[in-house]
This record gives structure tokens, sequence and C-alpha cells, in this order.
């Protein structure tokens, strides 16, 4: 375990952990993400919510949410889900902005894409409810480059939140 690791686990015993309502949201979003996701492509892995339930650590649980597999091209891709109600406004930036990390999260999501030599993208629902988001972005993890992204960066990746996701083979991008 890392500094920034320990300085957020710190951090949650001060501030105190995600709430269980946070919580319920985002696994109401994965489950509305992963339903984007047709016959077209298998399940490899999805992170278990055991250690949410329990208070214990699965070392799995810190990687992206859903790991799933093209079947036409049998490439795999990793998801992580996050659903957000809004963004924030950042003085010092003088600018709207999304939190969807923080950093020790971002580093072991590059970690993970790394090691395992697959795409991490980070699809993210804003407003609206989890099941039902009123936006939704899909970002490559090379391009979701700080904790908190400008409007920009949303605006470039935004997709209809209904459409199912389709794989693109070639450029090896989630669409």
């Amino acid at each position: 375990m890392g500094f920034l690791d320990r300085l957020h686990k710190a951090a949650n015993v001060l501030i105190g952990p995600e709430t269980d309502e946070s919580i319920d949201k985002g696994h109401e979003f994965e489950k509305y993400v992963l339903n984007l996701f047709k016959e077209k492509f298998s399940i490899v892995d999805v992170t278990s919510d055991y250690a949410s339930k329990s208070g214990a650590f699965v070392e799995s649980s810190m990687n992206p949410d859903l790991t799933l597999r093209c079947k036409k091209s049998n490439q795999k891709f990793a998801v992580e889900c996050k659903f957000r109600s809004d963004l924030y406004w950042n003085p010092n930036k003088k600018a709207y902005m999304l939190q969807w990390s923080n950093p020790a999260q971002m580093r072991r999501y590059q970690e993970y894409q790394q090691k395992n030599a697959i795409p991490v993208f980070v699809v993210i629902g804003l407003d609206g409810s989890p099941n039902k988001p009123k936006y939704m972005f899909c970002i490559p993890l090379n391009e979701a480059k700080y904790p908190d992204l400008f409007e920009s960066i949303l605006e470039k990746h935004e997709r209809s939140p209904t459409k199912p996701f389709q794989w693109n083979h070639s450029s090896k991008q989630l669409i």
C-alpha cells in the first residue's frame, strides 16, 4: 500500500467512508452501464461488492468495475463507472468541473491498464438518476488525466445515455 493509499484510508477515518446511499447509487449505475453491453460482449470480471458489505479488504475491489471482452474481436477492456449528480465550481480554475476520482484511484487504474495491457475507460453518468442519467460520457483513461475534469473533456466524449456500447476493434475504442 503506497503513501497515497494510506492517506486516502486516513481521510476515510477522519471524514468517514462513502455513505451507503452513494455506494448504492454507484452499484445502480454500474448495473445500468452493464445493461448497455448487449450480446456483443462477454463479462470477464465484475468487481465484488463484498468489501463494502462486510468491511473486509478485497484486493480486486481496487480494479475497474467491469472487465469485458468483445466477442467478435476477442479484445478485452475495462470500465470504471462513476455517477455524479452535478458539476462543481472550482474558483481557482474559474470553471465548472467534475471530480471522477482521487489521485490514488487514478494511479491504480493506470497501473491496471499497464499491467493487463488492456485499455481502461471511464464511463460517467451525470444528472438525473443512476438508472436514468441525463448525460453520459465515455472517456479513455489516457484522456482522463486528472481527478477533476473540465467540461471541455466531457463534451468531447459525450454519448447518448441509452445507446448500447460498441467496440471499434481497429482503434480499440469503446463508443
